[in-house]
């Protein structure tokens, strides 16, 4: 059975294949829309965010979702345009610096490993009863 949801985007309705939340006129869009800021980027490789936005006429917060996504990377390393979400460092790319990422409790490998050493404690033996 087809199931239809509205575009987060756009607001129109569209036939969702799997767990899409955009159709697929916005997801061309958004792929035309980076091609263009790598272009830009590509001849203008020092300009600053706002320049991008301006000359290309894609809003801020767009070119913030690639930086976050981890598409787009900030040259310099003490810009204060992307902020760790957890410390408020300065970083390039992604929503964390590297010392918030690996310290973080929501690591897979951290979470696996914490894991199974609970369930090694946690184990009980049974010997059988001898008769």
């Amino acid at each position: 059975m087809d199931k239809f949801a509205n575009c987060s985007v756009c607001g129109k309705l569209f036939e969702t294949g799997n767990c899409r939340s955009v159709c697929h006129e916005c997801i061309k869009q958004d792929m035309s829309d980076f091609d263009r800021i790598r272009d830009f980027l590509y001849n203008h490789p020092r300009a600053k965010v706002f320049e991008v936005s301006n000359n290309l006429d894609i809003p801020v917060p767009v070119i913030k979702r690639y930086l976050r996504e981890g598409r787009l990377e900030i040259i310099e390393k003490n810009n204060r345009f992307l902020l760790c979400e957890k410390c408020g460092k300065p970083i390039c790319s992604g929503t964390q610096c590297d010392d918030c990422h690996n310290q973080s409790p929501h690591d897979y490998k951290s979470f696996y490993n914490s894991n199974i050493t609970q369930k090694k404690q946690t184990r009980i033996s049974y010997a059988p009863l001898g008769k």
